[in-house]
């Protein structure tokens, strides 16, 4: 039977601005963790390497309090801890972002902007961004999509791999908590293949070659809303972790009410056999899920068609994960205060076979290669690429046409 920890306890300050008041509190709920886990030693066989993963996607957008990234705090705790328990080498790792055109520089980059970076050195870790580092061919026997992927030589070379994502909602995949943090582990390449409706198995491939041998949720400040970038801070104060990531994501569901069936990576993931699904064959130490649950709120508007009177979204066969760019880029402007500030009509055409509206648009855009074989095609703006879709380049074709009559 799978077992999943979940602590919760008051934690004080803030992720940007912390003492050792907050560390003593996070640390110990990283010990209650292993300890409701059977034992640190059980658990991990006290290894001598450990790399872990946090949950960065990119530099946080202002005003999201703490929700999109893993906590520094957590971080910094749990590398701590790892020490004191004589793991001699710690490695924190993450890849790039997906966004190539705007985010140019790497990850090391980005742990040292976003905080994490001086947080685990000041712990005693060494940083490694995987867009630097060497990557070797795994073969998959069972795979999916591929055969064989690239995985990150640094967590082959390890003993022990801690994947630690963030509790939050997410606008394409429901939820990004243990199976979908797997998406990081991808080369910058290969993150952006396979970017739509065939993503859960994308995901389980890499599960295949790189399963994580602990998962340590870090809900203390969660994200609910238009995940994974622009959420909205939920203080849960907890930690859920587990060996069993599929079991971790079932219960952390749980926790943000939920339900695994509708999340299609966790359902996937528990049918093809990767861990346990049902709630009922989950042991579980310490907190119960009733009494620490909350209604996350889900990302509304990833279907932007109708979310202001002058955007005019025309979509053909687009999935949601076109959409979702979409979204993201109407949040993003929602958030800085400028959608109130087109005041004329712009037609967006997004997703192969989409239609012709019989309306004239002087304001178009077209968005995605897919959406290429629109008769409007060569007449008006175009923004290449497939899913993931460049969503802050769709801002600022959106910007242009902000304050004209």
């Amino acid at each position: 039977m799978a077992k999943v920890s979940i602590v919760r306890k008051p934690v004080p300050e803030m992720p940007d601005s912390y003492s050792s008041e907050s560390l003593t509190v996070i640390l110990d709920m990283i010990d209650e963790t292993f300890r409701n886990l059977g034992g640190y030693a059980e658990v991990t066989g006290c290894p001598k390497s450990v790399i872990i993963k946090p949950n960065l996607v990119e530099v946080p957008y202002p005003g999201t309090g703490g929700s999109v990234m893993t906590d520094p705090r957590v971080l910094e705790a749990l590398v701590m801890y790892l020490k004191d328990q004589g793991v001699s080498d710690v490695i924190v790792a993450e890849g790039k972002s997906v966004n190539l055109k705007h985010i140019s520089s790497g990850a090391i980059d980005a742990f040292n902007k976003s905080g994490m970076g001086e947080a685990v050195r000041r712990a005693g870790a060494r940083l490694v961004g995987w867009d630097e580092e060497p990557f070797v061919e795994v073969p998959i026997p069972d795979g999916q999509l591929m055969s064989s992927v690239r995985v990150p030589k640094s967590i082959l070379d390890t003993d022990y791999f801690i994947n630690v994502p963030k509790l939050k909602t997410h606008c394409q995949t429901e939820v990004t908590i243990g199976i979908k943090s797997m998406q990081g582990v991808y080369s910058v390449e290969d993150k952006v293949r396979f970017h739509n409706e065939a993503f859960p198995w994308k995901m389980l491939d890499m599960l295949r070659a790189a399963k994580p041998d602990l998962n340590i949720v870090d809900g203390i400040i969660a994200g609910e809303g238009y995940g994974p970038i622009y959420t909205k801070p939920v203080k849960m104060d907890l930690i859920i972790a587990s060996e069993d990531v599929v079991a971790t994501d079932v219960v952390s569901g749980k926790v943000m009410m939920i339900d695994p069936i509708d999340v299609p990576i966790t359902r996937l993931a528990a049918a093809e056999g990767l861990g346990e699904g049902d709630i009922d064959k989950i042991e579980i130490a310490g907190e119960s899920i009733d009494s620490v649950s909350y209604r996350f709120q889900r990302p509304q508007g990833w279907n932007p068609i109708g979310m202001h009177k002058h955007l005019k979204i025309f979509a053909g066969c687009a999935c949601r994960f076109e959409l979702c760019q979409i979204g993201a880029a109407v949040q993003r402007l929602t958030i800085d205060g400028k959608l109130e500030r087109l005041n004329q009509d712009v037609c967006i055409i997004v997703g192969s076979k989409a239609p012709v509206p019989v309306q004239h648009y002087e304001n178009v855009i077209i968005v995605g290669d897919d959406a290429m074989d629109h008769p409007w095609y060569g007449k008006h703006q175009f923004i290449p690429g497939n899913p993931p879709l460049p969503s802050v380049q769709i801002v600022e074709a959106i910007e242009q046409y902000l304050d004209k009559e």
